[in-house]
């Protein structure tokens, strides 16, 4: 009889100030029934008890403290190079407001065996307080508008028909990503500081005609926004509303040329900017979103770093 050799998975979960639900999300990472994983924990210097409860709570969770707020990627990109040098195959990243099926890192494996060449995989995510309700069903982009948006949102799972298959985008809330990638293509970019990094790193994947799929099953449950944003909502907080401005037109800056660059940016202010501030407009508080929305465009436009807006959200 032939013993069967599992892969082995890097988990890694970006916490910031996630005191409430990290002990949720590490539980159920830790009741997968994959036999061959490990998880890390990357602290963006929470001003909680996040980093008490994960050392006190969880022993066999590796933990990396930061000394201050680095990011998303830049935070994962930490939590990633660690797990490679473990010799992982695979790195799982979720984030800490999400509970995960048990099933849910032995399914997104098993994915990979369908075509050599997806590079990400990841699975339909239901809001974690009704979990028949869609967060997402995969990622779609626009790329001669440069806008994108999740499939499929606040739809029922009844009410629709999701299929496996490729997708523009898996986001970074539940994302599997092929160890191998990461020599290929470098690690997750960094300029962004918060929101769109998944994104713009599956387009830069399959631009080197690699595949991001997505598994049709609810496998991860996300409580939504809860460090940047109203929790269990998409409300656009003053945060927010300004990385969803800043960042695509940094986006654009760096990695589009020629008419599409036009284009793109033409969708960010006949598109995306009416559209957020008819959404915005909706909200019990407009003013300050929409403020730092707009200093959002400004601020990618020359290229200013986000520090001031992180210090005073």
């Amino acid at each position: 009889m032939i013993k069967r050799t599992f892969k082995k998975v890097g988990v890694v979960i970006v916490t910031y100030n996630s005191e409430k639900y990290i002990r949720m999300c590490l539980k159920s990472i830790q009741s997968n029934s994959y036999p061959n994983f490990e998880t890390l924990a990357v602290d963006n210097s929470s001003q909680d008890k996040t980093a008490q409860v994960i050392k006190k709570g969880f022993k066999k969770v590796g933990f990396i403290e930061n000394k201050k707020n680095l990011g998303f990627s830049a935070a994962n990109n930490i939590g990633i190079k660690y797990l490679l040098n473990k010799k992982c195959d695979y790195i799982l990243l979720i984030n800490p407001d999400t509970v995960s099926s048990p099933t849910l890192i032995e399914k997104l494996v098993n994915s990979f065996e369908i075509n050599k060449k997806i590079a990400v995989a990841g699975c339909i995510i239901t809001y974690a307080k009704d979990r028949k309700k869609i967060w997402f069903g995969g990622g779609y982009f626009n790329n001669f508008f440069c806008y994108s948006r999740h499939k499929y949102m606040n739809k029922s799972l009844k009410n629709v028909e999701i299929k496996s298959g490729y997708v523009d985008f898996i986001t970074g809330a539940c994302m599997m990503i092929d160890s191998k990638i990461f020599k290929k293509m470098g690690f997750l970019p960094e300029d962004y500081f918060l929101y769109f990094e998944d994104l713009f790193f599956c387009q830069k994947i399959k631009e080197k005609g690699f595949l991001c799929y997505l598994l049709a099953l609810p496998l991860a449950y996300h409580y939504v926004s809860t460090s940047t944003g109203v929790a269990q909502t998409n409300i656009m907080s003053p945060l927010r509303a300004y990385f969803f401005a800043r960042n695509p037109i940094i986006y654009i800056k760096k990695n589009v040329k020629g008419f599409r660059k036009i284009t793109n940016l033409a969708g960010q202010f006949l598109i995306r900017l009416p559209f957020y501030a008819f959404k915005i407009i909706f909200q019990k508080e407009k003013t300050r979103p929409f403020f730092y929305y707009c200093r959002g465009i400004f601020d990618g436009i020359l290229g200013k770093s986000p520090n001031p807006v992180l210090n005073n959200r």
